[in-house]
């Protein structure tokens, strides 16, 4: 069932959402490419879930209004996961002038000078305002707490909320209920050689 694969790197939290907004009223969510494996779930049910978190922090208000916070963690740890975020980026950067949300602050975590590099070849094609507004840390545990209350993170970003597995479940059921809506509605803007939401 379609439900089931884009649910998986929700579940494994690969990709999720926090609970909390920041102090600035930004929606948090978080991608970490080095917790994909193929045994999972396919590179492209990432993306798709990453596309439905999308969509479905839009249908907030306060979204619209003050934007979302993202949380990356760019540790590569095998050539899967290297696989999957050079697949997210290509897939990413076109759609990123049409989205209609404000990415208001970027923080990518664990980063190396492979990360960075790569970065440096793609930052031609994001935009300006957008480069601005990330910022890169190593892998320093505590380097979240410089922006982010300890209250507002769990234990995997250095915060004190609790656990990933146990903070993310408060979206999950939400979410699983508005998938089906996104999928009926991507009808009617599908498209050739994309990642759509088929209709089963």
């Amino acid at each position: 069932m379609f439900t089931d694969k884009i649910m998986a790197p929700l579940y494994h939290n690969i990709c999720g959402i926090l609970p909390n907004r920041d102090n600035e009223g930004r929606i948090i969510i978080y991608f970490r490419a080095n917790h994909y494996n193929s045994s999972i779930c396919e590179p492209d049910d990432v993306l798709r879930a990453a596309q439905a978190l999308g969509h479905f922090v839009l249908t907030f208000p306060a979204t619209q209004i003050c934007g979302i916070a993202l949380i990356a963690d760019l540790k590569v740890d095998s050539l899967q996961v290297l696989q999957l975020l050079v697949r997210y980026v290509k897939w990413a950067l076109p759609s990123l002038h049409a989205f209609p949300a404000r990415f208001q602050k970027v923080d990518c975590v664990n980063t190396n000078v492979f990360v960075r590099t790569m970065m440096n070849l793609f930052c031609s094609l994001v935009p300006v305002k957008l480069l601005k507004r990330t910022t890169f840390h190593d892998s320093d545990a505590k380097a979240l707490l410089k922006t982010y209350d300890a209250s507002l993170l769990p234990e995997e970003f250095g915060g004190t909320m609790g656990s990933l597995k146990e903070v993310s479940q408060f979206y999950i059921e939400k979410i699983e209920e508005y998938i089906p809506k996104l999928q009926a509605s991507n009808r009617y803007y599908k498209r050739k050689n994309t990642i759509p939401f088929p209709e089963s």
